[in-house]
């Protein structure tokens, strides 16, 4: 999938009623319409049938005709029920598909730097309790109010017409019941906040202990690890509690509103028949409607309980949503030519980590960087590599500054080897091709041997198609980086960034690697404590996110001694 082009304007929410959703929605108001339409017709059916047993007479049917014609309205009116839920799951499937492809492209336009700045528990939770809520308003909530509301309002107007003292007695019961499930829904909003933050601290604190579940075994925590999460976890059963004490009061209102319409609906039908102003056809079709009725009130019921928790989620959501990227790139973008260029940083700066800088580095140039933890080094390349968008000063490869790239034209020219960047959950052949799609096997094989992985590649059961496991565990240290470096230089980048790439490696594995970097036919740029016999043609060390000290010539791409370094390496 291509990367999302970066963007300035803000990113919203898709609407509902966008695009096909539409005509699953008009679907949903005809399906409304019909029932209303059945429930009017089987309260005609009805008042006929009894007036006419009343009489002795079949009238103008005979009450076998009547009784089948109603059999079929009910039946009729029980498939549009169920044609409503699919057309509604339909409608909230849609919805919450556009939702997740949204939020999720937006994750990735963000970056690392800035999708640092969210939990991955909140993220997740975001990415399913939240679009569930979006799911259930848009499927349970939306298409009840449609489908119900319609068929409610218009089953009350045709109660009105057949009979309207007792239709104006129910449509009043019904707009008194709804008054009071909206007064008693206050306390819903402020409830179901507070278990949706309850859940996201839950998930946060789960996802950081699993993930880093080394930790708590190497310092022997887990008891005291588990009291926090039975802490959390009675917060949330507590909120949850609350929540239901609010959510169980108003489906109690609705139930009796349900019971009130129908008992309303007989009583008042009783009365009017005893003082000879409705005859039993009347009645008997006024408590048809008001069993009718009963349904479609209980599903409008919980249509305020879905749209409150739809509009908690919604707010989350939109916080992600309104973050913008690091580096924002216009629309309108220049390819970048086919000719070598030299790398430029023009006195380039980000707050608190790196600058002002100013370093021109020649095409084809090794170029080693050193320095203390917390020196720069990691945001120095960082920012090499278009990840960071600097405050000030701008970045040019050729001549064209980065910002004015394509995304994935940067990431065809420039690549990162960095314990940052880890080994992703799948197959061997998906990290190895993972800048580089489509790959042959026989070439991601021969770049295994190119780096020094053939060994590995023998022993695993699968070849190619061997499972990695999440950040490359099982596998040695040595290993990860080598599959990392393999991984980039699939890309047959311009410039190849390594940034403490030796980290824990083994003596063996440092040689590989400044072998591979040495052979290199681009431009590297390599961050290291010490080095490890990597041949530059100059040295830069950083101090406090600046340059404190520069050794070498800048033009010398290729040193003569490094020549015969590395071929005392790899012998």
């Amino acid at each position: 999938m291509t990367v999302p082009a970066r963007h300035t304007g803000p990113v919203r929410i898709p609407a509902i009623l966008a695009g096909a959703r539409r005509w699953t929605f008009a679907a949903l108001v005809a399906n409304g319409v019909a029932q209303a339409l059945l429930a009017a017709g089987a309260a005609v059916l009805v008042q006929r049938t009894f007036d006419g047993f009343s009489a002795g007479a079949a009238g103008e049917a005979s009450p076998l005709a009547l009784g089948s014609a109603l059999a079929v309205a009910l039946g009729a009116s029980a498939w549009l029920r169920g044609r409503a839920h699919v057309d509604g799951e339909r409608l909230g499937q849609a919805y919450v598909h556009a939702v997740r492809m949204r939020l999720f492209r937006h994750v990735l336009a963000l970056g690392e730097e800035r999708a640092r700045t969210m939990s991955s528990g909140g993220l997740a939770l975001r990415l399913t309790g939240d679009l569930s809520a979006l799911r259930n308003w848009a499927a349970l909530g939306l298409a009840r109010l449609t489908v119900s509301g319609l068929a409610t309002v218009l089953a009350l107007l045709a109660l009105g017409i057949v009979a309207p003292v007792i239709g104006a007695l129910t449509a009043l019961s019904v707009a008194l019941a709804g008054v009071l499930i909206l007064a008693s829904g206050r306390p819903l909003r402020r409830t179901t906040r507070e278990l949706r933050a309850r859940r996201g601290r839950l998930a946060g604190f789960l996802n950081d202990r699993i993930v880093r579940l080394g930790v708590v075994e190497a310092f022997g925590q887990q008891v005291r690890e588990a009291r926090r999460f039975a802490r959390l976890s009675r917060a949330v059963r507590g909120a949850a509690l609350l929540r239901a004490r609010s959510v169980g009061l108003m489906r109690a209102l609705a139930d009796a509103s349900a019971g009130a319409a129908t008992g309303g609906a007989v009583l008042s039908g009783g009365v009017l028949m005893h003082l000879g102003h409705a005859t039993p056809g009347t009645v008997a079709a006024a408590m048809a409607v008001g069993g009718l009725l009963a349904a479609r009130l209980q599903d409008l019921g919980r249509v305020y309980e879905y749209r409150t928790g739809a509009e908690v989620a919604r707010a989350k959501i939109e916080e992600i949503l309104a973050i913008r990227p690091a580096g924002v790139r216009p629309r309108g973008v220049r390819r970048l030519p086919q000719a070598a260029g030299p790398l430029t940083l023009d006195r380039v700066r980000v707050p608190g980590r790196l600058g002002p800088v100013g370093l021109e580095i020649a095409a084809g140039e090794r170029v080693l960087v050193t320095g203390a933890n917390g020196a720069g080094k990691s945001t120095l390349l960082r920012v090499m590599a278009g990840l960071i968008a600097p405050v000030r000063g701008r970045v040019r490869l050729d001549g064209i500054r980065l910002d004015r790239m394509r995304e994935e034209d940067i990431r065809g020219l420039i690549t990162l080897v960095s314990p940052d960047l880890p080994l992703l959950k799948g197959s061997l052949r998906l990290n190895l091709s993972y800048g580089a799609p489509g790959a042959p096997d026989e070439a991601l094989t021969a770049m295994l041997e190119r780096c020094g992985l053939e060994g590995l590649l023998a022993r695993l059961p699968g070849g190619l198609d061997t499972r990695i496991a999440e950040g490359g565990f099982g596998l040695s240290s040595g290993e990860r980086m080598r599959l990392a470096l393999a991984r980039a230089l699939m890309v047959r980048p311009r410039v190849l960034l390594l940034d403490e790439a030796d980290a824990h490696l083994d003596p063996p594995s440092r040689r590989t690697l400044a072998a591979i970097a040495g052979e290199f036919p681009g431009t590297v740029v390599f961050a290291s404590h010490q080095g490890s016999g990597f041949c530059a043609g100059r040295t830069l060390r950083l101090d406090r996110g600046r340059i404190a000290e520069e050794s070498g010539a800048p033009d010398s791409a290729h040193p003569p001694a490094c020549r015969s370094v590395h071929l005392v390496e790899v012998s």
